[in-house]
């Protein structure tokens, strides 16, 4: 398979990227039908769902024909779980407990059986039916169904986590004045958060609400708090789930089908194949987050057009006087603008460009905030930390004793509020009294001198706790690639970046030039280090990038760092991941270790 891989240029040796080779549309098609194996040929491409995807010109490349690559490392990996649940399903029990699948057709068809069913029983309430003979503009036909008749209600439930949902998500068919996220669900932290957190209409007007958001940081949670907390009331409904690809929703059905929720279907290739059928003229309004350096993209761009619907839209356009294609441009923007869901966290407006930038203080969660709010904050909160956002900071080098003093009293008293359940909570006030242990030893270390109050402060990275002008946020996943404008050759400003040093495994390390006290702890002196260990890895800092920008060491036992108890109960020591070589924002190398004299006399870096 990598041999043909390597034939059309998709990897390069041993999956490598390769370089540079833009095909035209006319060979795209041709190269993924040769490329792609025919479905059953070998075990490990039996029943296989194939995705193709296009991708568009990258707007920070210096060339515009460039184009961004989602996609540039081949990754063969072998897991206990393609998606985690914790150990909640195990994979022999799949194909005993997972829901129906159906596909985009069907999935669409129950939600428009499910709009015609409401849209009957209203007119059998209010009369309105007798008028369907005289109005026949009705986009759909009507039917009664009678008592012994009438199906299920439709429970539709988004598997997927709540920045995904937030930026696009499935309508459901019917209108409801209660429907919409999950109330019962205490996603990671508790459920006055997440009722703090949930939007629930409460006009006396009629109006389509999204699908079910569980509320769940990561997929993990999705058993123990959705789940355990809504199959009961499930029981009786028609349950359809959805996710980005169709993956997540085989072990979410199979979740609520072990606690005895029957009727569970799930859409079959997920969003990806829905839009390829409908596009935005279907039942998912918004954008569909995709884990690559495309981030999200529009209803329409996974649309399938037909052949004729393309040649039409060229004639169209070509006859069109100037005047006309402008003001088409215009109804364009317009109706893109109407066809945002998400909302700013902080104003609330229409918004949802998704960075990897902005992410929760407290749980790293990912967060829509538009670039007003964001300029007028140092530190940001998702909709479940609402109630901390006055009073949980990362960073305190900005604030007085007298205002981490008034932080304090306020977490304690979030603490407080955490009692009942005790157990459920555990998690929760634990946060919290860290936190104030943490604000604690910042007003001592100001009170003796120790630290000072940085009023003027920059804003810092929540990954990797580097100030904005080091970098921009984005410095984790898939945002940190060659290809974003901050890795860019010289770091933009035309110099020639100097190359990474020099690393081998076995290699002793100590605390290096950019190592950051607050991320990583005390530094010690030169003389008499806090931390030496040894390097263990060495690897990509980035998620697909091409610079082995990092290495993972493990420290020496007489560190209390890194350490954690295997399922013998002893402690064993685990390796922590550092920057070798990382380039910041203005083009500098970053170590946060480096090398010390071995004991055979090699040299040091610095």
């Amino acid at each position: 398979y990598m041999e043909r891989m390597e034939g059309f240029d998709l990897i390069g040796e041993l999956g490598a990227p390769p370089p540079p080779n833009h095909h035209d549309d006319a060979n795209y098609s041709e190269v993924t039908a040769k490329v792609t194996p025919e479905p059953g040929s070998g075990h490990l491409f039996a029943n296989i769902d194939w995705k193709t995807s296009t991708t568009t010109t990258n707007k920070s490349s210096p060339s515009s024909q460039t184009q961004i690559d989602p996609f540039p490392d081949l990754k063969i990996q072998i897991v206990k779980e393609i998606v985690n649940t914790g150990g909640a399903i195990h994979v022999d029990e799949i194909p005993l407990d997972t829901g129906k699948e159906i596909s985009a057709e069907e999935f669409h068809s129950i939600l428009v059986d499910a709009q015609q069913q409401q849209e009957g029983d209203a007119s059998s309430t209010d009369g309105s039916g007798m008028d369907d003979a005289i109005d026949g503009e009705r986009p759909l036909k009507k039917h009664k169904v009678d008592d012994t008749e009438k199906k299920k209600e439709v429970v539709l439930i988004d598997v997927r986590n709540t920045f995904e949902h937030a930026i696009g998500h499935f309508i459901h068919p019917t209108f409801s004045t209660t429907r919409g996220d999950s109330s019962k669900n205490d996603g990671a932290v508790d459920d006055k958060d997440t009722k703090a957190a949930t939007t629930t209409t409460t006009t006396t007007e009629a109006s389509p609400t999204p699908a079910i958001n569980p509320n769940t940081v990561t997929f993990s949670h999705f058993d123990s708090t959705f789940c355990s907390q809504n199959s009961e009331s499930l029981k009786d409904k028609k349950v359809l789930m959805y996710c980005t690809g169709g993956i997540r929703c085989v072990k979410a059905s199979a979740m609520l089908k072990q606690r005895g929720v029957q009727d569970v279907s799930h859409l079959s290739g997920g969003i990806h194949r829905y839009l390829e059928k409908y596009g935005k003229d279907g039942f998912y309004k918004g954008k569909v987050f995709v884990f690559d350096q495309r981030v999200a993209l529009d209803a329409d761009s996974m649309l399938v057009k037909q052949e004729d619907e393309e040649e039409e839209k060229v004639v169209d356009v070509g006859v069109k006087s100037h005047d006309c294609q402008h003001e088409k441009k215009q109804q364009q923007q317009e109706q893109k603008q109407k066809d945002v869901v998400g909302k700013c966290i902080e104003c609330n407006i229409p918004y949802d460009e998704i960075s990897g930038a902005n992410l929760c203080s407290v749980c790293r969660d990912l967060i829509l905030i538009c670039p007003s709010c964001r300029n007028t904050l140092h530190e940001f909160h998702c909709e479940r930390h609402q109630r901390w956002k006055d009073a949980y900071f990362t960073f305190l080098e900005r604030f007085t004793v007298e205002e981490l003093e008034k932080q304090k009293r306020k977490l304690q008293s979030l603490h407080d509020s955490y009692y009942l359940p005790a157990k459920k909570h555990k998690n929760v006030r634990k946060t919290l009294r860290k936190q104030m242990e943490k604000i604690d030893a910042r007003v001592d270390d100001i009170k003796v001198g120790n630290a000072v109050v940085e009023q003027n402060a920059k804003r810092r990275c929540r990954t990797c706790f580097e100030s904005n002008d080091i970098c921009d946020g984005r410095c984790w996943g898939f945002w940190k690639h060659s290809q974003s404008p901050h890795h860019v050759q010289g770091g933009g400003n035309g110099s020639t970046l100097e190359p990474i040093m020099e690393a081998k495994v076995g290699d002793r390390v100590t605390v290096g030039p950019n190592w950051n006290e607050i991320r990583l702890g005390g530094r010690g002196s030169q003389q008499d280090p806090v931390r030496l260990g040894t390097v263990v890895n060495i690897k990509s800092w980035a998620s697909g990038g091409d610079e082995l920008d990092c290495v993972a060491v493990k420290w020496d036992k007489s560190v209390d760092c890194g350490r954690r108890r295997n399922t013998s109960g002893t402690e064993e020591q685990q390796s922590e991941i550092y920057r070798w070589g990382v380039v910041a924002r203005n083009g500098q190398r970053m170590y946060d270790v480096r090398r010390v004299v071995t004991g055979d006399g090699d040299s040091t870096n610095s």
